[in-house]
């Protein structure tokens, strides 16, 4: 285990990043050679990741196809097709929260974000 005033400054370096609502059961554990291994449940905000998403695509795009929608399969076909790209953005934040965090403390080998 490593100091908890260490621990207590990953977590606020964590729960400041506006994709995340909230953390739970974080692990800070000491591997030897001064080096940390972190973990911790990460609650992120759905709003701010489809906000995030939305930002990136052309509004006028999604409206159109929206309006081309008549059949049950194709309001399928549009949700599975925005659905994955966001579970896609959603893996891509994992990835940017953990290199800010090992950015930030170089002593983190191994940082594991679960998503709740």
């Amino acid at each position: 285990s490593i100091p908890q005033e260490q621990l207590d400054e990953i977590n606020s370096v964590l729960e400041r990043d506006f994709m995340i609502r909230a953390i739970h059961d974080v692990k800070g554990i000491d591997i030897g050679s001064n080096l940390i291994r972190y973990k911790a449940e990460v609650d992120f905000d759905g709003r701010a990741l489809t906000r995030s998403y939305l930002e990136k695509h052309d509004l006028n795009v999604l409206l159109e196809d929206i309006k081309k929608i008549e059949t049950i399969d194709d309001v399928e076909a549009f949700l599975l097709k925005h659905g994955e790209n966001i579970v896609d953005m959603l893996g891509g934040e994992i990835d940017r929260i953990e290199l800010k965090l090992r950015k930030k403390f170089p002593q983190i080998r191994h940082c594991d974000l679960e998503i709740l």
